[in-house]
């Protein structure tokens, strides 16, 4: 039984917990977009302060039932994944995350850098005018050490989110939420966005940034209606 309470800014809709605990509360929702940690070794030190509640089975790549779990909440999904991690189900394109020019030092082989990051669109997907490459790029807001205490330890570049949430309409679930990206992706595109995090560190990040996104929001994007009571006749 879920006691707490949701955090809500704007159409953010933000859970401190357990995602498998949380999620059977919540319902269906239109998708899911998500960056699940795969076997990042929250415990070493350079990433991370060793007191990580992440789920067992999504910290080493070989178990992914957390993950898959959690992508049942939608007929859709983009998920963030990994080459050593068995894929999800229902993949219907692979994306590939082209990073910076420093990324991907460590676990290099034959010296060739780890700066590529598969993207797994799941589901049931409309179809569309080819207009979209399936490389794609995002400028890095933190670096290293940087990005262990400022934010997550692997915070993905707001216009990459942006790009992946755009073509998406509805509300949109991010059951690994860390600091946020997805949700801010989403304020500034107008989405209606749940997102569950069980590190209150990074929930509290998430918070921060998500505010600060409704705050300066994309005067291009008109933010979604807010429903109304139907007269009765």
């Amino acid at each position: 039984m879920i006691e707490i309470e949701p955090v809500r800014i704007g159409d953010a809709e933000l859970w401190l917990g357990d995602c498998l605990e949380i999620l059977p509360t919540l319902g269906k929702v239109d998708a899911v977009v998500t960056d699940p940690p795969y076997g990042i070794g929250w415990s070493k030190p350079f990433i991370a302060n060793g007191n990580s509640r992440a789920h067992d089975g999504i910290v080493n790549d070989g178990d992914c039932h957390v993950r898959d779990a959690a992508l049942a909440f939608a007929s859709r999904a983009v998920v963030f994944g990994s080459f050593q991690a068995p894929f999800p189900l229902g993949v219907k394109q692979v994306l590939i995350w082209h990073k910076p020019g420093d990324a991907g030092l460590f676990g290099t082989v034959a010296g060739y850098r780890r700066d590529v990051e598969p993207i797994f669109l799941c589901g049931d997907w409309p179809r569309e005018p080819v207009s979209r490459s399936s490389v794609l790029r995002g400028k890095p807001q933190f670096r290293g050490h940087a990005a262990a205490e400022a934010s997550h330890p692997h915070v993905k570049p707001t216009d990459l989110l942006w790009r992946l949430v755009q073509p998406i309409k509805g509300t949109i679930l991010d059951p690994f939420m860390g600091s946020g990206t997805t949700g801010v992706a989403c304020a500034k595109l107008g989405r209606r966005f749940i997102g569950i995090e069980i590190e209150d560190r990074y929930f509290q990040i998430a918070c921060r940034r998500i505010e600060e996104a409704y705050r300066q929001p994309d005067l291009f994007i008109e933010p979604p209606p807010k429903p109304k009571q139907e007269a009765m006749l």
